[in-house]
């Protein structure tokens, strides 16, 4: 795992950890039964920023261009999650295009994964498990820094290195010509062209906007359901940040006094995250929010499509279905 968050491919994961490829690659198929290996991105280079909204619950087929995710959540009520990476001027149109104003909004312009190189987390080798190191003070000194604030207007990538981002979001080692093929079976307006080209965006455009990846680790959601915390307060971003350390931590979302962590954090965390977060500038107005264990929706955004002559472009006709399980049942037929 430690070895797969630094590589840019198998075969690098295979050198860094000292094992042939195809051991390597039989550990990580293990892996891909119980986890993840994600691709993370510099979102300041392709200059998106990560954005949460939090809304009373929605019945909507469709959402708004730069959508990613949507999630059913529940908090002494049914509240749904969105989440989109949206160029920072058009964060007020997007939000807008819902018509509804938000319970929460987090502008991530800090956008963190959890990763096996945590300083707080620890593996036991005699249980064979990771475990949590309860100390934020101690490293309080490393993750406490302002989050910057940046808007570089509408600037975009072009149309292969954005077929290329998307692949490796969903796939931390796709290679550049099987991406590119899966692309094109799904929007044959993309032109053809050479394994040269896309070699070339692939190891110079796309590997300059690559931060490494993440390694995350699933449990059954109905025993340890996903849960999301809200954070306000000055300390909002640096507690946010060494939560995201421990295991079972998923990501952080994270605005300039407020975030979301989202995570499968055992109930036993509970005291000590309590405890952790005396000393700091930080208040959680609402408990966490549960994600549905039974949520089917779907989201499935095109990236290269939202772009023009090099500029990011919000465009109703380029609208997101939502694939619900009936769509998803129907699509699989």
């Amino acid at each position: 795992m430690k070895a797969a968050v630094k590589a840019w491919s198998l075969r690098e994961a295979s050198k860094l950890s000292g094992l042939p490829v195809t051991t390597a690659h039989r550990i990580l198929k293990n892996f891909y039964r119980k986890g993840s290996i994600k691709f993370v991105p510099n979102l300041k280079k392709i200059n998106l920023i990560t954005l949460a909204l939090m809304f009373p619950k929605l019945n909507i087929e469709y959402l708004p261009p730069f959508t990613m995710s949507i999630r059913d959540v529940y908090n002494m009520g049914h509240y749904t999650l969105v989440v989109g990476l949206v160029p920072p001027p058009l964060v007020d149109k997007y939000i807008d295009w819902f018509h509804e104003e938000p319970a929460l909004i987090v502008k991530g312009y800090e956008s963190i994964k959890w990763s096996p190189l945590s300083p707080l987390t620890a593996y036991n080798a005699k249980k064979e498990t990771m475990i949590p190191i309860f100390d934020f003070h101690k490293y309080k000194k490393i993750f406490d820094y302002p989050v910057e604030k940046w808007d570089v207007g509408l600037k975009a990538p072009d149309v292969y290195d954005l077929v290329l981002f998307h692949g490796r979001l969903k796939n931390a080692f796709a290679r550049p010509l099987k991406i590119y093929g899966e692309a094109r079976k799904k929007d044959p307006s993309l032109p053809i062209v050479s394994q040269q080209l896309l070699s070339y965006h692939f190891n110079k455009h796309l590997k300059s906007m690559w931060a490494g990846n993440s390694a995350l680790v699933f449990n059954n959601m109905k025993i340890v359901p996903v849960r999301i915390f809200y954070f306000e307060g000055r300390d909002a971003p640096l507690f946010a940040r060494l939560l995201c350390q421990l295991p079972g931590a998923f990501s952080a979302v994270i605005d300039i006094d407020k975030a979301f962590v989202a995570g499968q954090f055992p109930c036993s965390y509970d005291e000590y995250i309590m405890c952790e977060a005396e000393g700091f500038d930080v208040e959680m107005p609402y408990p966490p929010f549960i994600q549905s264990s039974t949520d089917m929706k779907r989201v499935a955004p095109w990236l290269w499509r939202w772009i023009e002559n090099g500029r990011w472009v919000f465009k109703e006709e380029l609208r997101v279905p939502v694939l619900t399980r009936s769509h998803l049942a129907s699509i699989k037929h």
